[in-house]
């Protein structure tokens, strides 16, 4: 019994160590490719906030865990900040959410988001134009909302401090988001990114908190 412990407690300790070793380690393993959104958008007044981290499939070892705020800013529009540290020094930036073609019985969310993002790390620093085309279905379940989407994120980088160049990272991405019914303003995210090209593989999952300004209720 003691060396099932044992083994158990080192096997645990093995996969807590994979997961939370998460995302880049060089200049096209960027963890703030991920996208996790979706169609749905929030109204004015309400916000969301995220907290990640990503597993990667190839060989760039080292974690970053990353932070996101969406605000609601009108019909069909938000915007997303984002902040990160890890092995990438930091990373910021922002995007914004346009979906002109809402969830209905006979269509799909159609949309997406765009934005820039600013990266660091080590003696590199990166400038990534950033688009994300967006599909979803909301499907009510027993459990709650699930709401899977996909996209079709791509960038142009540029990349300065000694290793000088630009390129276009291209993924094809599968998510979902949860949103349980015995858990108010909660969600939780799943998603993989398949690397098509000046890319990379990964796995994230985040967790999300939905609130509202309290000087607009």
């Amino acid at each position: 019994m003691k060396f099932l412990n044992t083994t158990l407690l080192k096997t645990l300790s093995t996969a807590l160590a994979t997961f939370t070793a998460t995302t880049l380690s060089m200049s096209v393993a960027s963890a703030y490719y991920s996208t996790l959104d979706n169609g749905e958008v929030l109204g004015d007044g309400q916000f969301q906030a995220m907290f990640n981290p990503q597993l990667i499939f190839n060989n760039y070892d080292g974690g970053n865990f990353t932070g996101r705020l969406d605000m609601g800013l009108a019909d069909g529009l938000s915007a997303r900040g984002i902040l990160g540290f890890g092995k990438v020094d930091f990373q910021i930036g922002g995007l914004v959410k346009w979906i002109p073609f809402p969830d209905t019985d006979s269509q799909p969310a159609i949309g997406g988001e765009a934005g820039m993002i600013v990266s660091r790390i080590g003696s590199l620093t990166q400038y990534s134009i950033r688009f994300h085309p967006l599909i979803s279905k909301k499907i009510e379940t027993e459990i709650g909302d699930v709401i899977p989407y996909t996209s079709l994120p791509l960038g142009i980088t540029v990349q300065s401090g000694g290793v000088d160049e630009t390129f276009v990272p291209v993924q094809l991405v599968l998510g979902s988001e949860l949103r349980p019914l015995e858990m108010k303003n909660w969600s939780f995210f799943g998603e993989v990114g398949v690397n098509l090209t000046k890319s990379f593989g990964y796995i994230t999952a985040a967790v999300a908190y939905r609130f509202e300004d309290a000087h607009k209720k």
